[in-house]
């Protein structure tokens, strides 16, 4: 196969590992060890948004990829798909060419593998609840922090911004919570950590903190400042809907 193919190979699985959720680390252990399966010298780095590939053939010919990763899609079943995808191919060595038809079809199954939306909003629910539940709210309080969590989440879902969503969405849930206040005697702080933290960056800063101690500086402390942002804007959203109400 040209190594033009072979690198685009190498970029696929790098990209739809890192748009699932993957940390830097990982995508370039995988990549660099599918590399050595195929006895290629295999240079990759994923830099905050950047991916860097550059593969050098068993004749000194070496290709360069560069591409930007606009946003992700946090999903950890079609993470699991393409990681057992990417294990099979460093035990079985199958040809480059059966990789990409096997690519193009991860990517058409997981393209239609739709979770029920319904499901999630539960989740949702169940997570603001527990939540809630464990900062020691009671019943009346969790059920709320469960309804105020799930609104603002369906209402923000589709907002690609970050920051914007989870300032829109630390207003929002202070602003509901004040709301049902005018109706009955609640306790806000109970009910607003259960809600806010559905939107709190959990994996991302997982991953920041997962490489820097992994020595991928770079990568580590962008993520790192980008969770602090979110984390900023979703305590500026709380914060200025707290100023107005009182």
């Amino acid at each position: 196969m040209h190594l033009e193919r072979i690198v685009d190979t190498f970029m696929d699985l790098a990209r739809e590992l890192y748009y699932y959720g993957s940390n830097a680390t990982e995508i370039e252990n995988y990549i660099t060890q599918i590399g050595k399966t195929y006895e290629l010298d295999v240079q990759i780095a994923s830099i905050g948004t950047v991916l860097y590939i550059t593969v050098i053939d068993r004749t000194g010919k070496s290709l360069t990829r560069i591409e930007r990763i606009n946003y992700t899609s946090i999903d950890f079943e079609k993470l699991s798909i393409w990681e057992s995808f990417i294990k099979k191919i460093l035990k079985e060595k199958p040809p480059f060419t059966f990789i990409r038809d096997e690519i193009k079809r991860i990517k058409y199954e997981n393209k239609n593998l739709v979770h029920s939306f319904s499901l999630l909003i539960i989740a949702v629910f169940i997570a603001s609840f527990s939540f809630s539940f464990v900062f020691k709210g009671n019943l009346l309080e969790s059920f709320i922090s469960g309804i105020v969590g799930t609104t603002v989440y369906y209402v923000t879902i589709n907002l690609k911004n970050k920051i914007l969503r989870d300032f829109i969405a630390g207003f929002s849930i202070y602003s509901i919570i004040e709301v049902f206040n005018l109706f009955t005697e609640i306790r806000t702080y109970p009910i607003l950590a259960g809600a806010i933290m559905v939107f709190v960056p959990g994996l991302l800063l997982t991953n920041a903190i997962m490489e820097i101690g992994d020595r991928n500086l770079v990568s580590g402390v962008s993520k790192l400042v980008e969770s602090v942002f979110i984390l900023g804007a979703l305590v500026l959203g709380a914060g200025i809907a707290t100023a107005i109400w009182r």
